[in-house]
Order: C-alpha cells, then structure tokens, then sequence
C-alpha cells in the first residue's frame, strides 16, 4: 500500500510590521546581491586566495612541500583553506624569500596597476636597466 501524503499547501506571504502603521503588509522583495566583482565569478577573497594557491604550486611543486615550509602545517587544511578563501597570510611569512616573491609576483600580475603612465614609467625602467647590462657586457667583451 502506497503512503497518503498530505495535501501541499500554498506558501504563505511574509508580513512584516512597522511601528508607524498598524496595518501588516508583504516584505519588499531581495534584489540578489553580487559577492563577486568579475573575478572569473568567484568572491575576492577565493580569487586572491587561487593566484596564491597557484604560485604556490608553481614554486614548491606540491602543496605537500608548501604545507611543510609553511610550519609543518597539514596539508588537507592548507588546500581547504586556499579553497575556501580563509587562507590566512601570515602564513607566507614561513616561506622562503623565493616563495614569497612568487606569491607577490602573482597577485601584482592579477591585481596590479594598469594605468598608462605607470606601465610606461616601469618599462622604461626596464629598458634603461637592460641598455645598462648590455653596456657591462660590451666593456667585458672589448
């Protein structure tokens, strides 16, 4: 025999009160609200969080290595925090500088500056410290 359920009924309406008028009405309806700002669809904190745990990677090769240079921290909880968002970051003052370059040289790629001059400003920066090492190089050469 087959269970009898009970007949479904109808969701009732949300009434709220409000201290200026007696009368109950229905609650304005939630607009959702974005937790992300275009960070491949995912929250800050979770996208800040990837990039590191990206570099991370990158340098160490394993989040095995990574968990231990990290004060032998366990290596389950290091990947769930990475993937939660609740990385926390004074865990990178364990690493070694290389790893900490990493990490840093990751996030200024993802959240660096991009203004015009700026950018100029550094290439140039860049290319004058070039002309220089290839100035050393010719005297070596001559």
């Amino acid at each position: 025999m087959a269970p009898i359920l009970p007949p479904r009924v109808p969701p009732a309406e949300v009434k709220r009160l409000d201290d200026a008028d007696d009368r109950a009405r229905p609650l304005d309806r939630a607009e959702p609200r974005s937790t992300t700002t275009g960070y491949g669809g995912q929250p800050q904190s979770i996208a800040m969080s990837m990039i590191v745990k990206d570099a991370l990677l990158r340098h160490y090769g394993s989040f095995k290595a990574a968990a231990y240079y990290m004060g032998q921290m366990d290596q389950g909880q290091l990947t769930r925090d990475l993937d939660s968002g609740k990385f926390k970051f004074e865990r990178l003052e364990l690493c070694d500088l290389a790893a900490k370059a990493s990490v840093c040289r990751a996030l200024a790629e993802a959240f660096g500056n991009t203004d015009p001059k700026a950018q100029r400003r550094r290439l140039m920066r860049k290319i004058r410290r070039d002309l220089d090492a290839l100035d050393e190089l010719a005297e070596d050469v001559a």
